[in-house]
């Protein structure tokens, strides 16, 4: 099952720079996202998280709104110890740890329940809930995002193997339903692996039928 990955706005900018160094996302940037509820704010602890999955998944387009959603386990009460191994086995460096992970299900007025083991039996599925609204239910590969002028003046020199991959094609990739693209300030920021395959879309399609 889908295991959210839970990270401060810190650290995601520097998985996404050490992935992607020539990446115009800044942390102002992500910043603005969490204002504006464009991905979701979630208080853990004394710690504002967010879920990389989430971003990724807005950064190309898509932020899936399932509101029939089913949760995978059958099982509605684990302890935290349970939950928290759970998370740990999918996600070396999340968040979720067993003391933290009672203080938010005290917060946000999750149910559970106290047995006399000491051992806190917790709603599983509310608890997923919470910390996964949008229903994100896949890891998402991170995108690469640039400057819309940069990709386009400069894509038929960055792709010379594109014959035909000229500015105005670019520009027209870019107006498409199928590139993301966003206003940061007063400049246009693009998901260029869409722009890419945008462009070979359209190079293919003027190609005259064999």
């Amino acid at each position: 099952m889908y295991i959210p990955r839970l990270r401060r706005i810190e650290t995601v900018l520097k998985e996404i720079k050490a992935t992607d160094p020539k990446t115009v996302i800044s942390r102002w940037f992500i910043l603005q996202l969490v204002r504006s509820e464009e991905i979701t704010p979630l208080k853990y602890g004394d710690a504002w998280l967010i879920n990389t999955d989430e971003l990724y998944e807005y950064l190309s387009g898509c932020i899936p709104q399932d509101f029939n959603y089913q949760p995978l386990i059958k099982r509605d009460l684990m302890t935290s110890g349970e939950i928290w191994r759970m998370f740990l086995a999918r996600d070396p460096e999340t968040k979720i740890l067993k003391l933290n992970l009672r203080l938010f299900v005290k917060e946000q007025g999750i149910w559970y329940f106290v047995s006399s083991s000491r051992k806190w039996y917790i709603d599983f599925n509310a608890f997923m809930e919470k910390i996964n609204p949008r229903h994100i239910n896949e890891k998402v590969k991170i995108p690469r995002l640039r400057w819309h002028d940069d990709s386009v003046r400069n894509f038929k020199r960055t792709h010379p193997e594109l014959e035909g991959a000229t500015m105005t094609v670019a520009e027209q990739a870019v107006h498409s339903d199928r590139v993301f693209k966003t206003l940061n300030g007063h400049r246009w920021i693009i998901n260029y692996d869409q722009l890419e395959n945008e462009v070979i879309h359209i190079l293919k399609a003027k190609q005259p039928p064999s």
